[in-house]
């Protein structure tokens, strides 16, 4: 028999080896991934430009929906109203979201543990049900805006139901993103430097301005450009707040041109959402240029000692204060109108919840058939989407990150290209394909249909874990393999997985409190019979079905906060910094 000559020779270190097998398995992964991607791109992108509906035999091509874009007065004052929308929003989350990072995570404030987990919480709570609470905490007839008001003896001056408080609602819903990104950037960076500037005598403020803030630059960049994101694919709480009172934004006047004026302008529609996607893309590229000189600004080197909480001195009370109030104001009462509204008959300042308690509102999500299927069908797709996006996920990274396969820069891009499509874009895509692709019909009014939405809109999120701990792990796994004659199936399937397993949990938890919280991609596609949670929740909201909606929020935030304490408890799975 001939030696087998190690094949791992002379190769570069970090270098992955190149396994002749498995080409065909990589090439179903790669053509299943585009798949999905095209699926939820290519129909919405030939629909922009024609002008019947893309399943009519007569429609031509034309540059008219994307002319009427720019000369309709409605549309125009629409992109004026987002501009100003998405600054707001951006500006309230980056300067909440950045203080609070540098606080937890530089300084020495009280609490720092705690205060970590309960800031981020509404990371992991559906953005429509903050809109809820803020309408039952801060509208007009709001149990916070009577009692501050009776407290000080005046009509309080804030309106939720303008740019400004729509805006602010959605700034709260956002500032734990700007968070979680500075806050690792806030404490992983080098002892040296901030040893070095009191050396000269500089003080915490000036330590914090002239040396921590700029080496924080990437993780703010990176932050400003996910809010700005955010801030554009809004639409659960500037649809429950702005539509009553006739704001509207580009997500906003999709919906309103889809469901609420008659037959739907598909054309139109398909263009707006072509339009706020290459928005959204060329963010993207806008980051990664930015970033790409990252090599500046980096903080991480050989340590002569342990990173020191910067001193707030006699400010350390007054501002552990501050962020008492912010959390009881901004997360507390947001979320507690929304349960006391869960078991009460009616919710009002002038009654005391005590008199009118009650449990009908569970008692009807649990025995009324629209609510039972929605549960159901939220927690089916949760359990099966979570799995089925873990195996396509760590399939798809794979292939990216550990083959010699020919597009495996191709398959990474594609499995990174979700980030640039909002979530009802990708639902809108899914329902222009189950008209116009076919066999894709039989999934109409079914919960595959969403299953399909929901693998397409998680790719990027559990790629992002999925990937890095791949490269994480050794190639020399590979040469090891194959030295013995394993092939690349073998050796992913037998080896490389298998010490994947922290990261393939923490990504089948993420998919899973993700799908249950979601609501955006599945707005275009929901039908009776295939409900789902967070698109019933929205639905009978705007009906005011308030007490069964609160009650559902409630339960969809008790999942939710299950799977996260379970991930951490029982898995030692960690889902934020």
């Amino acid at each position: 028999m001939a030696q087998i000559a190690d094949p791992g020779a002379g190769l570069a270190p970090g270098r992955v080896v190149r396994q002749g097998s498995g080409v065909l398995v990589q090439s179903a992964i790669s053509i299943v991934s585009t798949t999905l991607i095209a699926v939820a791109l290519l129909p919405a992108m030939l629909q922009a430009f024609l002008d019947k509906p893309l399943y009519y035999p007569e429609a031509t091509f034309t540059f008219g929906n994307f002319a009427r874009l720019f000369t309709d007065p409605e549309i125009l004052q629409t992109f004026g109203t987002t501009a100003v929308f998405c600054l707001i929003v951006v500006s309230f989350s980056m300067v909440v979201g950045t203080t609070l990072a540098i606080l937890v995570g530089r300084t020495d404030l009280p609490g720092r543990g705690w205060l970590l987990g309960v800031l981020l919480w509404p990371l992991f709570i559906s953005p429509q049900i903050i809109g809820f609470g803020a309408i039952l905490a801060y509208g007009p007839y709001g149990l916070l805006t009577a009692f501050v008001g009776d407290a000080i003896g005046v009509r309080l001056p804030w309106n939720l139901y303008s740019v400004f408080g729509i805006a602010i609602v959605c700034g709260i819903a956002a500032a734990p993103v700007t968070m979680l990104y500075c806050i690792g950037a806030a404490r992983q960076q080098d002892p040296n430097h901030d040893a070095a500037a009191r050396v000269t005598g500089a003080g915490p403020a000036r330590i914090l301005r002239r040396i921590n803030l700029p080496l924080m630059r990437p993780a703010l960049v990176f932050a400003l450009i996910m809010n700005i994101v955010s801030a554009l694919e809004a639409l659960a709480i500037p649809l429950i707040l702005g539509n009553p009172v006739g704001i509207k934004l580009l997500t906003t006047m999709i919906y309103d041109l889809s469901f609420e004026r008659g037959t739907p302008n598909y054309g139109l529609i398909a263009a707006l959402a072509l339009m706020l996607m290459t928005l959204v893309a060329l963010l993207f590229v806008f980051q990664r240029l930015v970033l790409a000189a990252g090599h500046r600004f980096v903080s991480l080197g050989t340590r002569a000692g342990q990173l020191r909480a910067l001193p707030l001195g006699r400010w350390r009370w007054p501002v552990f204060g501050a962020v008492l109030l912010y959390v009881a104001f901004a997360i507390l009462a947001i979320l507690g109108c929304v349960a006391i509204r869960s078991v009460t008959q009616v919710f009002s300042p002038d009654i005391s919840p005590f008199e009118v308690l009650t449990w009908a509102n569970f008692h009807t999500i649990v025995s009324i058939d629209l609510y039972v299927r929605s549960i159901t069908n939220t927690l089916i797709l949760a359990v099966v989407g979570a799995a089925a996006g873990t195996v396509l996920i760590a399939a798809v990274a794979l292939v990216a990150q550990r083959s010699d396969f020919p597009l495996r820069r191709a398959v990474d891009g594609i499995a990174q290209l979700p980030r640039v499509i909002p979530g009802f874009i990708v639902g809108l895509g899914v329902f222009y394909a189950s008209v116009f692709i076919p066999g894709m019909s039989v999934l109409r009014n079914t919960i595959w249909l969403l299953f399909v939405a929901y693998l397409i809109r998680f790719l990027s999120s559990g790629y992002g874990i999925v990937s890095p701990a791949l490269l994480q792990i050794s190639p020399d796994f590979d040469r090891a393999a194959k030295s013995v004659g394993a092939g690349w199936t073998s050796t992913m399937r037998r080896i490389v997985l298998p010490l994947s397993k922290p990261a393939l949990l923490s990504c089948f938890i993420l998919l899973m409190i993700l799908i249950i919280k979601e609501y955006s991609s599945a707005v275009f596609l929901m039908a009776p019979g295939s409900e789902v949670m967070g698109a019933t929740m929205l639905a009978l909201w705007i009906q005011g079905q308030t007490g069964p909606v609160a009650a559902l929020a409630v339960l969809q935030i008790a999942l939710t906060a299950v799977m996260t304490v379970a991930a951490k408890q029982l898995l030692g799975v960690k889902l934020h910094g």
